[in-house]
């Protein structure tokens, strides 16, 4: 009989289970948890607990915990990772929904053994071969495969009942061994299943059912993770039966193998075929399972596209789907938490979500958006679903939600905005809260959620300022503070005070402490002290006391601030955003009475301020709340005085008496003249301190000789002068010619004062301002005289050399600045040798006692006053030091002076290396050399500047070439060829290095157009010696000539073409001194032999009609470039030399030449052999000297040359349309 039990249909996705697909899979959001903090006081009375208890909270805990890992609004079904997957779908496989009933299962089971022992017993009995018996075998297998699921249905059964007595005696704090999984009786089973598979592949080939037993074994094989071998099962099925109804389903099979093992393409072409079979949930599953390969592939939109086709295709089969449609819908919040599309996802959910599964989808994307940082996507989302339902129970944990995720924004003052909402909303007595009245679990839930939140964000705030110290967390954590205490320390109904609120209440104090908001602060401590813990064991455990009467102390420390600054002995407070804040800074400790002396005398009664009402107030709180603390006489003094300071003399003194009758051995009484000095040394009132103390000191009886009183007063009496001059007559008065005065007659009756040296260079500095020179040097000068070891003395030499300058004193203004620089390098020296002698007498040498410690004290003060003074004098001079050096050599230079001059300007260049306008002093030093004609120091100088500052980016553009230019001409003054040549050679090859810009500099385009001048002069002098002094060669010759004509003319062309004006202008003279030189050689070439006068005289006319065309280019050169110089405004030696030429060919053309010294260009120098070219043969050389450089020239069109003319066809005087001056 032939066993009818077939996979039908092949139903996929009837249970999808879920599971993990290795990293192919999506990762779950991080779990979240609460923070908690358990304090030392609740530990300690924890500990007083048995064992049992404490591992029955901890397991309590653990279970609230681990439902709190959940995001607000997401059911624990809906946190599944990665895509789900699916059992094959026959009943063989399936999880079917079933009613449990053990007593149906046994007896179901009792007929299964029955049966198994018949067909045992039949099988053997069938032929090897006939398909009957491999049809029995398959039965068996079939109640192998159903017995070994009631096995493990059993086995599970037991694990869980186990696992649940195992939880409760944890729970009760009993020691038990955790379960473990026994599956052995099922697994024996199933194996015996598996090998009837085997045989029947085996020993039946052509066993009609052959493909379901493929499938069968190869779906066991991978549950055992042999997982190769089912691969190959699945495969053979494939290629053997491809028309198999079990072929889909391998193909399903085998895509989540490949896609387990992210192996995405060999898994999409699986699911692809299997999506092929048309077979609806085959077809609905693949296009699901191929969603995820474009997840992983990363083609979020494609995936997206086949999630919503899943939804529609499994929403239009009904129930059939209905799982993969809700899984569908589950992983759809993850694509779009990728993609970060949160309107797409409100839309969607909306319109295809079932509603009761809307807010959980919602809720799930939001928590993702949240997890992968798009906080503004996830605040979108939750807003949304607290508008949707505004009075939802899931609303105060989306609206912590939206904190949080502003936070995560670090947005903070949004943040305090919504934390400011989150408690208006769900805070006790509020709508939410009335409207959810009726469920106990969720008020107190939201009083939870609230009260941590608040306490747990403001703590991170709190302690991220701490660590930031970042003036704009501290207000941030303020704010938090405050909305803390308002909402859940403030309560008339001690129910609705949180346990935290007395800690919380201080931090909050101590916070607004920190920020310097010294009212607040002072305002929240006294409610600190007034402060009733609720009568709860929790609220006790938790509050520290210790925080009331440090609130009570600092609230003191805070009015006793808002006391000053109503003074004006403290400026008010005003952090600003960037400012750093110091919590942990002492907050000082009870002010003293020497700190607030007053002249009470004929002082009116005035009325308490409301700060000093409130400190007195705090100051008896204290003392009454604490009494004998060590901070008893301080904070009575301080209540004394502040009434004394107000006049109110009577209670004033009633408090001074109970002091010195309580604390007899304190010396808390000051004269009352100590006390008027000190208010009229405070008020800076410092005309009458010093009239009073004047009279003070004129008192014999006061001011008994000797006594630490009268030396006092004395020193008031000077210091008070002092003051009175400089603060008054020459800061506020703004009298210098009076203060300056006045400084003189300070010193005139004070000669051995400390100030007296500073009194004077005071007048010194006031007297430079006011522009009295002369009494401004007479006062420097007799701080150098009269205070030889003054601190001032660098700042009096400093000062010196400039009115020494402002009076034409140049060379002691000079030598000033060197004496200043040689001061200031010994006091250097000494203050290094001073350090190192205290280093090597550090601990070697054992402190002498001093009968009089006091004294030894202040005079040891004083002496640090005064070294540190004169080390800031030391290191105000440093500043100079760099400008002293500049002047001097300035200064020198001007004197003629230049081996100095050169000596300060070294010193500079090698003290003050990085200083900007080092290259600029750098290159003075050659020009000083260059002035007084040393050129071998010029050359040294301006070569070791292109070395040294060459490349240097402080170097002005162009002033490394103009160098090497003076190096050039160094050269050229010492006769150094060889030198001449090199810096020449740089300078034409430099040339196309330097920037565009540098070369348009007209002193640069100079230096190149002279240095392409100088280059020629070979070439000059080949022409010029050519000569037609033999009628033998003088064909030869000719040719020779007329070559190098042609050179001389395109060389000299190059050189107009530099647009050097100066050097233009020579270059087309030297093309017409040419022409003229060509001419006047044919001219004086020698007559052939044996010609009679006639023959002679044509012959001569025959030169002459072969010169007149050489002197007519000659006179257009020399005439262009004449027209150019007096364009351009050079007049040189080249222009006399072209207007001799001219006046060569044309007498009286021009006036008579007069030898000139002066050329345009500023810096350049004429050839000294330009009138030797004249007046000499024209054929005469020149070299002339080096010119400054101008801007590179274009070229325009030729000129014409004279009708009928013969010779070169190039047209160099056309080339000065582009030539610069």
């Amino acid at each position: 009989m032939k066993v009818v039990l077939r996979f039908g249909a092949l139903a996929v996705g009837v249970a999808l289970a879920a599971g993990g697909v290795g990293e192919a899979a999506e990762p779950t959001a991080p779990p979240r948890k609460v923070a908690t903090k358990k304090s030392s006081s609740a530990a300690k009375a924890a500990g007083k607990k048995g064992d049992a208890a404490l591992k029955k909270e901890d397991a309590k805990k653990q279970e609230e915990a681990k439902k709190a890992e959940l995001p607000p609004g997401v059911a624990p079904q809906d946190m599944r990772k990665g895509p789900a997957r699916v059992k094959p779908a026959s009943a063989k496989f399936a999880d079917v929904p079933r009613i449990a009933d053990s007593k149906k299962d046994a007896l179901a089971d009792k007929k299964r053994d029955e049966a198994i022992e018949g067909f045992k017993r039949l099988i053997p009995k069938l032929q090897e071969t006939s398909t009957q018996k491999a049809e029995m075998q398959y039965r068996l297998s079939e109640l192998y495969w159903e017995k070994s699921k009631y096995l493990y249905q059993l086995e599970m059964e037991k694990f869980l009942a186990a696992e649940k007595a195992y939880d409760a005696a944890q729970a009760r704090g009993e020691k038990a061994t955790a379960p473990e999984q026994d599956h052995r009786d099922s697994e024996r089973y199933r194996a015996e299943t598996m090998r009837i598979y085997e045989d029947i592949l085996r020993e039946y080939p052509e066993y009609p059912a052959r493909d379901e037993v493929l499938f069968s074994l190869g779906y066991n094989l991978y549950e055992l993770n042999r997982r190769e071998d089912a691969v190959a099962r699945y495969e053979e099925l494939i290629r053997d039966f491809p028309k198999s109804q079990f072929v889909p389903d391998a193909y399903i099979q085998l895509g989540n193998h490949y896609f387990e093992n992210n192996k995405l393409a060999p898994a999409k072409v699986n699911y692809e075929k299997a999506r092929d079979s048309g077979v609806p949930k085959i077809y609905a599953y693949a296009t699901y399972k191929l969603s995820w390969c474009d997840f992983n592939a990363g083609d979020l939109d494609a995936g997206l596209k086949k999630l919503h086709e899943v939804v529609d295709y499994a929403g239009q089969r009904g129930e059939e789907l209905g799982d993969l449609r809700t899984e569908a819908l589950n992983d759809l919040t993850v694509f779009y938490v990728q993609l970060d599309q949160p309107k797409e996802a409100l839309a969607y959910f909306k319109e295809k979500a079932p509603p009761k599964r809307q807010g959980r989808l919602l809720a799930k994307t939001a928590a993702g958006l949240v997890d992968a940082g798009h906080f503004d996507s996830a605040i979108l989302v939750y807003r949304t679903l607290i508008d949707d339902s505004p009075m939802g129970v899931n609303a105060p944990e989306y609206q912590q939600a939206v904190v949080r995720a502003y936070e995560g924004l670090r947005q903070r003052q949004q943040v305090r905005k919504e934390m400011k909402r989150m408690v208006d909303l769900y805070r006790p007595g509020g709508e939410w809260w009335t409207t959810n009245s009726g469920n106990a679990g969720v008020l107190r839930n939201a009083f939870s959620v609230t009260e941590e939140a608040m306490r747990v964000m403001v703590t991170e705030y709190h302690q991220e300022a701490q660590k930031t110290r970042q003036v704009e967390t501290y207000r941030l954590a303020r704010d938090i503070y405050k909305q803390y205490v308002e909402a859940f320390a403030s309560s008339d109904n001690p129910e609705f005070v949180a346990d935290s609120a007395f800690n919380i209440r201080f931090f909050y104090a101590e916070i607004l402490w920190a920020l310097e908001e010294w009212q607040a602060a002072a305002a929240e401590y006294d409610a600190v002290v007034a402060f009733k813990i609720p009568d709860r064991d929790s609220a006790r455990e938790v509050s520290n006391e210790a925080y009331r009467k440090s609130a009570s102390y600092n609230a003191v420390l805070a009015y006793d601030k808002l006391v000053k600054i109503e003074r004006g002995q403290l400026a008010k407070s005003d952090l600003k955003d960037g400012q750093k804040v110091d919590e942990k800074k002492d907050k000082g400790d009870v002010a003293k009475q020497k700190l607030v002396k007053r002249d009470a005398k004929e002082q009116a009664e005035q009325p308490l301020t409301k700060f000093e009402e409130r400190l007195i107030a705090a100051c008896d709180t204290y003392n009454g709340l604490y009494p004998g603390n060590q901070d008893e006489i301080d904070l009575r003094y301080q209540a004394a005085v502040i009434l004394y300071d107000r006049a109110h003399f009577v209670d004033a003194a009633r408090r001074f008496g109970e002091i010195i009758e309580k604390f007899p051995e304190e010396r808390r009484s000051r004269d009352a003249a100590d006390l008027t000095m000190y208010v009229l040394e405070s008020r800076e009132e410092w005309l009458e301190l010093n009239t009073l103390s004047r009279k003070f000191l004129g008192n014999p009886k006061l001011s008994k000789p000797g006594s630490d009183f009268a030396t006092r007063v004395a020193r008031v009496v000077e210091g008070s002068q002092y003051k009175y001059v400089d603060e008054v007559v020459y800061k506020k008065e703004k009298n210098p010619a009076k203060a300056a005065e006045a400084f003189l007659s300070f010193v005139t009756e004070f000669p051995r004062s400390e100030n007296a040296d500073r009194a004077l260079t005071y007048a010194m500095i006031i007297a430079q301002e006011a522009g009295e020179v002369d009494k401004g040097i007479t006062a420097g000068e007799r701080v150098l005289k009269e205070y030889p070891t003054s601190a001032f003395e660098l700042k009096a030499r400093y000062t010196l050399s400039g009115l020494y300058e402002k009076v034409a004193e140049f060379k002691k203004a000079a030598a000033m600045s060197e004496s200043f620089v040689a001061e200031y390098d010994a006091a250097m020296k000494a203050r290094e040798a001073k350090k190192e002698k205290d280093t090597k007498a550090k601990g070697s040498a054992v402190a002498k006692k001093d009968d009089a410690p006091g004294a030894a004290e202040d005079a040891g003060s004083k002496r640090e006053q005064q070294a540190a003074e004169r080390k800031a004098l030391v290191d105000e001079a440093g500043a100079w030091v760099a400008d002293a050096l500049f002047n001097a050599g300035v200064w020198y230079d001007g004197l003629g002076e230049s081996q100095k001059a050169v000596t300060a300007w070294n010193s500079y260049l090698t003290r003050f290396k990085d200083r900007k306008d080092v290259p600029q002093v750098a290159f003075s030093i050659g020009l000083v050399w260059e002035k007084e004609k040393k050129w071998g120091d010029a050359a040294r100088a301006f070569s070791s500047f292109v070395d040294t500052y060459g490349r240097d980016s402080r170097t002005a553009a162009g002033q490394p070439y103009l160098a090497r230019y003076h190096e050039l001409l160094a050269y050229q003054k010492l006769k150094d060829v060889r030198g001449q040549e090199k810096a020449q050679d740089e300078l034409v090859r430099g040339w196309n290095k330097l920037a565009e810009g540098v070369r348009k500099d007209t002193v640069v385009l100079n230096a190149y157009g002279h240095a392409r001048f100088l280059a020629l002069e070979p070439t000059w002098k080949r022409f010029t010696d050519i000569k037609f002094t033999r009628v033998s060669t003088i064909r030869r010759d000719l040719t020779a000539k007329q070559r190098e004509m042609q050179r001389v003319e395109k060389e000299y062309a190059a050189v107009l073409a530099t647009g050097s004006g100066e050097w233009g202008i020579a270059a087309l003279t030297r093309i017409g001194l040419a022409y003229a030189d060509f001419a006047r050689n044919i001219m004086d070439s020698p007559d052939p032999s044996g010609l009679d006068d006639d023959q002679l005289s044509m012959y001569r006319g025959e030169l002459e009609t072969l010169a007149l065309p050489l002197e007519d280019k000659s006179s257009e050169a020399l005439e262009k470039g004449l027209q150019k110089a007096y364009e351009l405004g050079i007049y040189s030696e080249w222009t006399l030399a072209a207007q001799d030429q001219l006046n060569r060919f044309r007498p009286g053309a021009y006036a008579q030449v007069r030898p000139v010294t002066y050329r345009g260009s500023s810096d350049s120098r004429i050839a000294a052999g330009v009138l030797k070219d004249l007046n000499g043969p024209i054929s005469a050389s020149a070299e002339p000297k080096p010119a400054e450089p101008a801007a590179q020239p274009e070229g325009t069109k030729p000129a014409p040359s004279r009708e009928g003319a013969e010779g070169p066809k190039s047209e160099p005087t056309a080339l000065l349309e582009g030539v610069q001056p």
